[in-house]
């Protein structure tokens, strides 16, 4: 009973299932799909979805005739192989045998869109070549990771996202794959590099699959930024490295200690004399010199082998700052060298405060020697969260290179004529024993600036907050 249809199918289901419900759904998010209309329970209790599409549920066919009027009827009950007596109107019936068709089909579907949906949120990176090496899938993660929006790869090259130097092998893998269906890193994980939008070359964790789609090869890759896990690898690798530097530095120290301890005080004893000539005094003088920054430096060497002990308390910081850099500014030392002082509101640490002190003094210092002891030094700190502060001393020297940048948090490494190369690592020490980090850069318009980020610690939990305030100035 075939009849002409100009509007959009009107359809009653007789029955209800897996099959029906999910025809159901995905016809309710398609407008130009047909509309259920109805569907009759024959006997069932049904969990029916809550979609405006199913105005009526109908204890009988017969009742279908309230529904007039009708396209389609499809049959989903599990004996529905011939049309049920009493169905009143016009309309075409689908036995049992179609719709089973139509209800395999459609769950294909809805595992493929449940799959999508999944690989669509999942937190790593999926992305699918065909044959051609071209990109079909590129998941949310993707685009995070990459810096390219769906839109934008579709259709291209993979070589989009594949350092230079390994564009073509990479090219060359999947043609060789495509031909003899063998590859080594199939069904395995392995560590390669990737390239962001940016230009910028990062650390990957991969795993390749392979799936065969209606004859043709899909290939597919779930990746995972392995940045921060290198960074933290050669963080633990250096931590290693460096109790074992501590372990042997500490057994120096103490054998070379008491002998300085000796030599310092005979050089002490024998400048008091009167009897002592000039030259001998002068010389005297330089061996006394010599002792004393031996034992700054076993000092210092001490304070970076053993571990720390902080003894933390509630620190009011914009007091602290300008009471700290009162020490360089008011000394009339520097004449050449402007103070400044830039705090963003009242902010509240539970810190060390003479570990703290001896970070920001020893990172004055850099900046003095790095200006000749000419220029401007501005000390400042903000709440960048609600649980972190950053401290930052700027200067407007040469700067420094990215490279050295680093290097220079390396033990024993440094930039200053005579300097010990512990200054640095014993400020990240300090810092980092807070839970906090930091780190160095150059200012593109001139000088460098140490950055330290801080925990704000445990001064919210006890009620204490950073209640904004004016920027305040020291000159």
């Amino acid at each position: 009973m075939a009849h002409r249809v100009t509007h959009r199918l009107r359809v009653a289901f007789l029955g209800w299932g897996q099959g029906a419900r999910c025809l159901a759904d995905s016809w309710a998010t398609d407008p130009s799909a047909p509309q259920v209309v109805a569907v009759v329970k024959d006997g069932l209790q049904p969990s029916l979805p809550e979609h405006e599409s199913f105005p009526q549920i109908l204890p009988h066919p017969s009742a279908l005739g309230q529904c007039l009027p009708l396209d389609l009827v499809l049959d989903f009950r599990p004996h529905g192989e011939r049309i049920p007596e009493g169905l009143p109107g016009d309309f075409q019936w689908i036995p049992r045998a179609v719709t089973r068709v139509l209800e395999r089909e459609c769950l294909k579907g809805e595992d493929g869109r449940r799959y999508r949906g999944v690989v669509e949120t999942a937190r790593d990176a999926v992305v699918t070549i065909d044959e051609s090496h071209r990109i079909i899938f590129f998941n949310k993660a993707a685009e995070a990771m990459f810096g390219y929006s769906k839109e934008e790869v579709l259709g291209q090259d993979l070589s989009i996202i594949i350092p230079t130097p390994h564009k073509k092998a990479h090219r060359d893998y999947v043609r060789r794959y495509v031909q003899t269906r063998r590859g080594r890193f199939i069904d395995h994980t392995v560590d390669l590099t990737a390239e962001r939008r940016s230009g910028q070359e990062f650390p990957i964790s991969i795993s390749f699959s392979v799936a065969e789609v209606g004859g043709q090869l899909l290939m597919t890759a779930m990746m995972r930024d392995m940045t921060e896990m290198k960074a933290l690898e050669r963080r633990l690798i250096q931590n290693e490295r460096l109790a074992s530097i501590g372990q042997a530095l500490s057994f120096v120290t103490h054998e070379v200690r008491n002998p300085l301890v000796v030599i310092g005080g005979f050089a002490r004893s024998l400048l008091r004399q009167d009897w002592l000539p000039q030259e001998g005094r002068e010389k005297l003088e330089i061996i006394r010199s010599e002792v004393q920054r031996l034992e700054g430096l076993l000092q210092e060497i001490q304070d970076f082998s053993k571990p720390l002990r902080l003894r933390k308390e509630r620190l009011d910081l914009v007091p602290f700052l300008e009471q700290t850099l009162s020490l360089f500014k008011d000394s009339g030392d520097y004449p050449g060298v402007e103070f400044l002082l830039e705090a963003r509101g009242q902010l509240w640490l539970r810190v060390d405060p003479e570990r703290l002190r001896q970070v920001l003094i020893n990172l004055i210092k850099n900046s003095l020697e790095a200006m000749g002891f000419k220029g401007k030094v501005v000390l400042s700190a903000k709440e960048v969260s609600e649980e972190t502060v950053e401290i930052a001393v700027q200067d407007t020297g040469e700067g420094i290179s990215p490279e050295r940048s680093e290097e220079l948090f390396q033990p024993f490494v440094t930039s200053k004529p005579g300097g010990t190369g512990l200054g640095l690592p014993l400020c990240r020490k300090i810092v980092r024993d807070h839970g906090g980090d930091i780190w160095l850069q150059t200012i593109p318009s001139g000088g460098a600036i140490a950055v330290i980020n801080l925990p704000v610690g445990e001064t919210r939990e006890a009620g204490w907050s950073n209640p904004q305030t004016e920027p305040s100035e020291a000159r």
